[in-house]
Order: structure tokens, then sequence, then C-alpha cells
């Protein structure tokens, strides 16, 4: 079986800095992308990157099921996770492989993401999180790096998908 999980996090933590603690954030407190609304009991400010991988490993890598997406897909849904929500990423890849839309990565949701059109599902994919992005009351001070970062993983999915740039 592929595990593309450290590959992944390396090209989240490109994203996911070090400590910040933006009051225009609706995270609050975060280092490494994890958050303290999300991790409220957690000592944000003394978190390590060891920490932080298995955190991003259990509760967003495996939650969403990566290491049975195909390549690419796993990151995308991975980065979404980290940045819009495990629940978030999971119903925009079931909308963008024509899956029942339910939240759970189930055999229908892996079934439909392993045998569709990797190029117009990731397109989808990408096309789903802008329009997300777009819709936030903060996008007009933090969209243009998230679409970036976008842009950024997109381009590496596809690379994840065929080193070789053929597809």
């Amino acid at each position: 079986m592929k595990n593309n999980f450290e590959s992944a996090l390396q090209s989240v933590l490109k994203w996911e800095g070090g400590y910040v603690d933006n009051p225009d954030d609706p995270g609050g407190e975060t280092k490494f992308g994890i958050s303290k609304r999300a991790y409220p009991d957690l000592d944000i400010s003394s978190l390590t990157k060891e920490k932080a991988a298995k955190i991003y490993r259990r509760d967003y890598w495996e939650a969403c099921g990566c290491d049975e997406l195909p390549s690419g897909l796993d990151l995308m849904v991975f980065d979404c996770a980290v940045n819009q929500g495990p629940d978030f990423a999971v119903r925009t890849l079931q909308r963008a492989v024509g899956a029942s839309v339910d939240g759970i990565v189930g055999p229908e949701t892996l079934e439909a993401a392993n045998s569709t059109d990797f190029n117009s599902k990731l397109c989808e994919y990408v096309a789903q999180r802008g329009e997300h992005y777009g819709s936030l009351p903060t996008f007009e001070e933090f969209g243009l790096g998230w679409m970036r970062r976008l842009a950024d993983m997109q381009e590496r999915a596809v690379m994840l998908r065929d080193p070789e740039g053929h597809i």
C-alpha cells in the first residue's frame, strides 16, 4: 500500500508555519496549522513538529481515508482537511467524484475516487475549494494566500500522480 503521508505533510507544512496569533484568524492561536480553536486543551505555543505530525496523521490523514485515495488526490484532500476541516474535505471529495455526500469515506466514496478520471475530479475538487474560500468573510484578508496555496497543492497533486507531468 502506498503511503504519501510524509511528503503530503511536508507540502502542508510549507504553508502552515510556526507560531501565529493573528486576531483576525478565526482559528486563533496556531502553530504548524494546529489551532487552539480545534484543540482547546493543547499548549499551542509549545507544540512540536513531531506532535503536530501525529495529530495530522490521526485526525486528518487517517480520518479522511487518504491512504486509500489515488496519489495526488490524497494530498489535496489532506490539505483541504488541514485548512478547511476534515468534514468539509470529505464532503468536497464526495461531490467531486460523484459519490453520495454523507461525510463518511466508505466503499462508495473510495470506489468513485479510484475509478474516475483523475484530472477532471482534481479540477472539480480545486474549484469547489476555491468557491468555498471566496464565500468566507475573511477572504479579502486571507484569500490571496489561500488561492496561492490551492494552486501550489494542485501542481503538487499532479506531480504526485505523474512525476513526468504526462497526465
